[in-house]
């Protein structure tokens, strides 16, 4: 499939010189979503954790990989993509972590962040903050439950390199600055990209669910509008937002893509895709145990006496197999021939 990707810039060129009244318009979207959200809200938190990877962030754990793993996952999952990514690769490079590990682990904590998950999808698009408490369980579950496995393996990089000594605050505050902005440009060219490209397909999308579908698979943002604009019921709603949000969308995996040089895109799509239908299986599940986001929930003792019920036996089914997917596509064999 590799071989064909040159070949997609030049169909989306011609779809530009085709339809550029929508591909003008889908630019001026994709502009508008990076300055008026993605900009503001991002750099700061890039300038910080790089400020902080200046300083020293990686050796605060010493000479321990696991330990300066687990710090990384935290960070991650609470500061977003594509910050997972950025920390990721700094382990890689410092050599905490080798590229495969690296590249397996990516698409569990590499996602959107909590506040993208409150503000955005429980309080503004599904008006309930209380929507948040089963979406999160779901979301960070699944990526503490799957990223769990690596620590118990043997880290092939425990002899970590020597470490280069911190640089001064002054130098690391503008170098940290100075590479926030590039990557901030780098990001905001991906979302110009998935939107521009959202935008030329619309035309032949002939319905609301087919549209909400190709903004998800496209640009997040754009997306969980899309989606919680259909008329679905809530537990649904809920659940199909929080998988989209898991799998992010391609505008987010180009992001990861220029923050870790080396990922193969498809692959890493395809987990991700994987990756979203477990959080959103997940999410369906335990949405019956927060009775204080729906009224049609409102009995735990109702949700066990229907444990057993035929539904929930086909849902446990897909869980369990959409689990032991991931779990496999993140892990893959132990051998002992590793990418360094």
């Amino acid at each position: 499939m590799n071989h064909l990707l040159p070949i997609a810039p030049i169909l989306l060129l011609l779809a530009l010189l085709l339809s550029p009244a929508a591909a003008l318009a889908g630019a001026k979207q994709g502009l508008s979503l990076w300055w008026g959200s993605v900009f503001p809200s991002l750099l700061p938190s890039f300038i910080c954790l790089k400020l902080a990877q200046k300083l020293g962030l990686l050796r605060l754990c010493g000479r321990h990989p696991r330990g300066q793993l687990a710090a990384v996952i935290g960070f991650s999952l609470l500061s977003g993509a594509p910050n997972g990514a950025n920390l990721l690769h700094a382990l890689v490079e410092d050599g905490s972590l080798s590229s495969r590990d690296g590249a397996r682990l990516l698409p569990v904590v590499n996602g959107v962040g909590p506040v993208f998950l409150l503000s955005i999808i429980a309080s503004e698009l599904l008006k309930n903050k209380a929507l948040f408490l089963p979406m999160a369980a779901a979301f960070y579950g699944c990526a503490m439950l799957l990223s769990f496995p690596f620590f118990l393996r043997r880290n092939r990089s425990d002899r970590v390199r020597d470490r280069v000594p911190s640089m001064p605050f002054a130098d690391a505050l503008a170098t940290a600055i100075e590479e926030s902005m590039l990557d901030m440009l780098r990001i905001g060219g991906c979302i110009l990209f998935a939107c521009t490209l959202l935008s030329v397909m619309r035309p032949f999308l002939t319905s609301a669910a087919a549209s909400a579908a190709a903004a998800g698979a496209m640009e997040i943002s754009a997306g969980a509008s899309a989606m919680a604009a259909l008329s679905l019921p809530l537990r649904v709603k809920a659940s199909l937002l929080i998988g989209a949000a898991a799998f992010g969308g391609l505008s987010l995996g180009l992001q990861t893509l220029c923050c870790f040089p080396g990922l193969k895109l498809i692959p890493y799509l395809l987990k991700k895709l994987l990756y979203g239908a477990l959080v959103g299986l997940v999410c369906y599940a335990l949405f019956p145990l927060f009775p204080g986001v729906a009224a049609a929930f409102a009995s735990r003792q109702d949700v066990l006496q229907r444990g057993l019920s035929l539904s929930a036996l086909i849902l446990s089914s897909a869980l369990s197999a959409a689990f032991i997917g991931v779990l496999s596509l993140m892990i893959g064999p132990r051998n002992t021939n590793h990418l360094k």
